[in-house]
């Protein structure tokens, strides 16, 4: 267990962004429409741990902004096997890059990609593309609502630090992007040609796992998200043999995700094993209830293995460029010193 660098609040404003849509659907009969409002409130997460209010509500509307963007972008392009895989290629390096030239702190860029994941696994329904752009909308600005609130009541205790804007990271590889798009492609065209019911776990998983600093935590991190999805699976297995009113699947949901948000900086593999059944309910869309769950869990299981070793193999090659981009990017530095000691 690692020490956590983020505030204990978090998990708790994380809890309060996905529960408000929840209890709000549940009580309004339309729990569907709840989660994918519950989805967008996972932007929350990116609140920095800057206590200037103008600072932290300016990148919470941007990552908002960010969060929208991407949800639209699936939901448009997920008529065709070919253009969806293409397009989330495409987009996936952008939104890496993105992410890395502006020093965006993690979860970085894993979210955009995945809110364009989720929403390309769904069915194609153009009459339906307003609506749930408009929902997902609800949600971001409910997570944004709970923000200000907090930053206000925040602002009392704490002291002001001087504003600062998004950090510019000059040294972002486009090569390291290109890797990430060219896995997300092939994530997603795995998921879709073999007609996977529950595609976008398979991109997802591959993201999480191409998080890694480094080699050796990007395969320790697959080897975590394969034993932690395992154990998780059980956990789900329960939850749905034993949980059967929709009320109780909201508080589950809410707790599941607390939870996450307070393992996540601190061990993986613990983590993922709430992060499966949380992310099994919230996602299926308000139709958890009625699948077979033995059939659902096996369609996880066997997607979160396909992205894991997507997902390392990616790993093995962005870990290489990234030896080789340091190397160059050293062998620069160098000369440029060494050009200036020679000009004194």
């Amino acid at each position: 267990m690692k020490p956590s660098p983020r505030s204990w609040h978090i998990p708790f404003l994380a809890g309060l962004a996905v529960g408000i849509p929840l209890m709000f659907g549940y009580f309004l009969g339309d729990i569907k429409s709840a989660l994918t409002a519950s989805l967008a409130g996972l932007v929350i997460i990116y609140i920095p741990t800057s206590n200037d209010f103008i600072e932290t509500m300016m990148k919470m509307f941007v990552c908002s902004f960010g969060m929208i963007i991407s949800y639209g972008l699936g939901l448009t392009f997920s008529f065709n096997l070919w253009i969806a895989s293409l397009v989330f290629g495409i987009f996936s390096a952008i939104a890496y890059y993105i992410a890395r030239y502006f020093n965006l702190k993690p979860p970085g860029s894993f979210f955009f990609i995945m809110m364009a994941s989720m929403a390309i696994g769904l069915p194609h329904h153009p009459e339906l593309i307003p609506k749930r752009i408009g929902i997902f909308t609800i949600g971001t600005v409910n997570a944004c609502i709970i923000c200000l609130i907090y930053c206000v009541l925040n602002s009392k205790k704490e002291t002001k630090k001087n504003l600062t804007t998004f950090h510019i990271n000059p040294y972002v590889n486009l090569v390291e992007s290109f890797i990430i798009g060219i896995c997300m492609l092939v994530s997603v065209f795995i998921g879709k040609f073999f007609n996977l019911d529950y595609p976008y776990w398979i991109p997802i998983s591959s993201l999480a796992v191409l998080q890694g600093v480094n080699q050796y935590h990007i395969w320790k991190r697959g080897l975590h998200r394969i034993i932690g999805t395992t154990i998780g699976l059980g956990i789900a297995w329960l939850i749905f043999s034993l949980v059967t009113s929709p009320l109780l699947i909201c508080v589950c949901i809410i707790a599941l995700q607390i939870i996450v948000e307070m393992l996540i900086t601190r061990h993986y593999a613990l983590a993922v094993m709430f992060l499966t059944p949380m992310g099994i309910l919230l996602a299926e869309t308000g139709s958890s209830t009625s699948l077979n769950p033995d059939y659902l869990l096996q369609m996880r299981l066997l997607e979160i293995l396909i992205g894991s070793v997507i997902g390392c193999i990616g790993g093995w090659f962005l870990y290489n460029e990234r030896i080789r981009f340091n190397s160059i990017k050293h062998l620069r530095r160098s000369k440029v010193v060494l050009r200036k000691s020679f000009q004194k």
